[in-house]
């Protein structure tokens, strides 16, 4: 479900940052870009006499590593460099026709950009070893730079089919496409995702200033149409994002354009040749001068970053496609984006992400990977975060318990059926608290955790702690791969499966607690091994399962009343906090909403041994494991009465198979250690 977009939300236009411009080697006493021509003339001409491919394609490597310091700003070079090219295109073996078109397109060339000329050095390199890894016209070009990272650069997402990161949590990086718009190497690296436009139109009264004010406050009386413009808005990042608060800074705007006027250039910044960035105040600027109309601009709220270092580390580790590539190639996506009337944001930019793939030569690859289990979950969160619907029901985070109240739909959840039942609830929450109580992830159509946090999805909790500061959950559907050897009294060690109790633990502690929970009659009698994690009172029964130290485990297997498969072992913790928060914050808004759901006592049982069942994490067990997983959850309560689940966008996948697939890749990614299962993955109907 899309979220709704308030207005009055504080897009703020923060002035234009400081310019850096590249930093160029100094010569003493010889002109630097005097000196520049004649090294890469020498260079050039040497290279013609190399006999071998290796040598020749070391040589353009060494020009494209060097040509940002010494070919920037010098014109000499220009008219140097077609006249040896020229040289070298006639000494090849290719028909005369080949070389005719070479000469065109050497000639046709922008001779005031060093990045087409350095274009052209990989082409006539790759045309030599025969690599044919970018593809250059006379009119737009693009190539694989390798690790070079510069402004003006665009990064390409690299997917592998073997790894699902961005399939499980920031959706938004997988298959993007970004524009480098500020690097500097011991400082800090910016960027903005340019295939990512929202169907979200904003008026100039909804761009604030830093204090909280309209830039431009619209005259009712003696304004029209024409004077409110309306501005198309992309997801540019998730730094200071479409949903940033207060406490972020807002959101940034930052507005691509392609206008030269004078004016333009005194309030924009050139990134690339013929891209320029600037603000909305620049932007309408230029629009108050009748330079520009609000449709010349590529509105981004957003932006990705890197600190100093962290972009070279993901390169190294080969999550991203470094490119250089002309102005054109730019405006040709994104001027597609925006003219294409029927482009659903849920298409989330792929198309674009493919063309650049293909204009590099990777087009086999893109293909490869073509509507995978992160496309699928990609769209699902554009569907959530840049498809805008103002039709749809919202619940404000700053409504009360009385208001969420009355916003609730008798069949919000399984658990809570009507307004009555959640009134017991609340009730309950605040005088008794929930400690003891089974909790199960949601049984909705469309998984509140399908894109974060799945290890919730369909999961078994069971509260251990709840008070005034914090409510305490640990997960029991999740066994891990290692195992917690307790030693006994004859010598012996019993091995029992850890399971994954959640993500927190005690700060500073490198060997986590472990704890011992059982749920079997005959150890709640005579000598009692353990006590309820819910103690009765008056108004409620104690809990169904018992919570207990190690050394009453111990005993209890030695002296023959138990074995190791009677207690389930535990590591880790699910914590809501309550302090300095809204009553319909922490757990109690999630089972407010329906994302957990309280299991009957009378379920619990059967839930129980169900997981027992599970086995230490393994490759042959995990499949058991999982749907057994998937099994106690049925157990603790009935599915909502989905007939016709929703399906993601122009697939045949259900929402419902989609989340499923995601718990499958989380437990592999997170709990096996890497992604085991992602070539039996079919797009039309899930893992096989």
């Amino acid at each position: 479900m899309p979220p709704a977009f308030h207005r009055t939300s504080h897009l703020t236009a923060p002035t234009p940052a400081p310019r850096h411009g590249p930093t160029y080697p100094h010569f003493p006493i010889v002109d630097r870009y005097g000196l520049a021509s004649c090294v890469v003339v020498l260079l050039l001409l040497f290279a013609m006499q190399l006999s071998t491919p290796l040598l020749i394609q070391t040589f353009w490597l060494m020009i494209i590593r060097y040509s940002h310091a010494f070919l920037t700003l010098h014109a000499s070079i220009c008219n140097n460099h077609q006249f040896i090219y020229r040289q070298h295109f006639a000494k090849s073996e290719h028909s005369q026709d080949e070389e005719d078109d070479n000469d065109e397109a050497i000639t046709d060339i922008d001779i005031d950009d060093w990045r087409a000329f350095r274009a052209q050095l990989v082409a006539a390199g790759n045309q030599d070893d025969g690599s044919g890894d970018t593809k250059i016209s006379s009119s737009s070009w693009a190539y694989n730079s390798g690790k070079m990272i510069e402004k003006g650069s665009i990064i390409l997402a690299k997917v592998e089919p073997d790894f699902c990161y961005f399939g499980l949590n920031q959706q938004y990086f997988h298959k993007s496409v970004m524009l480098v718009t500020y690097h500097e190497e011991n400082d800090f690296t910016k960027g903005i995702i340019l295939n990512r436009p929202t169907n979200l139109f904003l008026d100039d009264e909804d761009f604030l200033d830093d204090n909280g004010e309209p830039y431009f406050k619209t005259d009712s009386k003696n304004s029209t149409d024409a004077d409110n413009n309306s501005w198309r808005i992309w997801f540019g990042g998730d730094v200071r994002g479409l949903y940033a608060d207060d406490s972020e800074g807002g959101t940034e705007i930052v507005c691509l354009h392609s206008i030269q006027t004078e004016l333009a250039r005194n309030v924009s910044e050139e990134i690339l040749k013929n891209v320029f960035t600037t603000n909305y105040e620049g932007a309408r600027k230029l629009v108050d001068a009748n330079e520009a109309v609000s449709n010349d601009f590529w509105v981004f709220a957003g932006y990705a970053g890197w600190s100093a270092g962290q972009l070279d580390d993901e390169l190294n580790r080969e999550s991203w496609y470094m490119i250089s590539a002309d102005s054109e190639t730019v405006w040709n996506e994104l001027t597609d984006q925006r003219d294409d009337n029927t482009l659903d944001p849920r298409n989330a930019g792929l198309k674009s992400w493919s063309t650049l793939m293909g204009m590099i030569g990777k087009q086999d690859e893109a293909r490869a990977v073509s509507e995978s289990f992160a496309d699928l979950s990609l769209k699902e969160w554009a569907a959530e975060s840049i498809l805008f619907n103002s039709t749809l029901p919202v619940v404000n985070e700053n409504d009360d318990l009385d208001d969420l109240l009355k916003s609730l739909s008798p069949s919000i959840s399984s658990s809570i059926d009507s307004a009555e039942t959640f009134a017991d609830l609340a009730k309950r929450y605040i005088n008794d608290g929930l400690q003891g109580t089974v909790l199960r992830g949601s049984s909705k159509d469309r998984s509140p955790f399908l894109l974060s946090d799945q290890k919730l999805h369909k999961c078994s909790m069971l509260v251990i702690q709840d008070d005034e500061v914090l409510t305490v959950g640990a997960l029991l559907n999740h066994v891990m791969t290692k195992t917690y050897p307790l030693p006994l009294a004859n010598g012996d060690d019993v091995e029992f499966p850890v399971r994954y109790g959640g993500s927190f633990g005690i700060p500073g502690i490198i060997d986590q607690p472990i704890i011992f929970l059982h749920s079997k009659p005959e150890l709640k009698t005579g000598v009692k091994v353990g006590e309820p994690v819910r103690k009765s009172t008056k108004e409620i029964k104690e809990s169904m399962i018992w919570i207990c130290s190690e050394q009453q485990v111990g005993q209890a297997i030695e002296a023959g009343r138990a074995s190791s498969s009677d207690f389930m072992c535990v590591q880790g913790f699910q914590i809501w906090f309550k302090e300095d928060i809204p009553s319909n914050s922490g757990i109690l808004a999630q089972l407010v909403t329906g994302d957990l759901e309280v299991v009957d006592e009378t379920l619990v049982e059967e839930m129980w041994k169900v997981l027992s069942m599970q086995a230490r994490l393994s490759l042959s067990t995990l499949e058991n494991n999982f749907q057994t997983s998937l099994l106690a959850w049925s157990a603790g309560g009935k599915d909502d009465d989905n007939s016709s689940p929703p399906f993601v966008y122009d697939s045949t996948v259900t929402t419902t198979q989609l989340a499923d697939d995601s718990l499958r890749y989380w437990t592999e990614a997170f709990l096996l250690g890497g992604v085991v299962s992602a070539g039996k993955y079919d797009y039309s109907s899930g893992f096989e």
